[in-house]
């Protein structure tokens, strides 16, 4: 009899085992008009500001012809799947 391999998810994320914050903070997600912020001839469709917590650093997320990304960390940052949650 030969032995089962397992198998394992793709993601590595299922793997990983999250953990509960003792008091939950919820992330600040603003949106701003991109044509005042941007120019008036922007091509960006949505600009957000979101901030993971309060205190931390903003994050600049930005919907155009490129699609949905981050200013610093591109499309796979957090704070673009809050962002898109947001603004629909």
């Amino acid at each position: 009899m030969r032995a089962r391999r397992s198998t394992t998810p793709a993601d590595p994320t299922l793997l990983a085992p999250t953990q509960l914050d003792l008091f939950p903070v919820k992330p600040v997600v603003d949106v701003l008009d991109a044509k005042s912020v941007v120019g008036p001839k922007t091509g960006v469709e949505h600009l957000v500001r979101v901030r993971l917590r309060p205190n931390d650093a903003p994050h600049l997320v930005f919907h155009d012809r490129h699609g949905w990304y981050c200013e610093a960390h591109g499309p796979t940052c957090a704070a673009v799947a809050l962002a898109r949650e947001d603004v629909k």
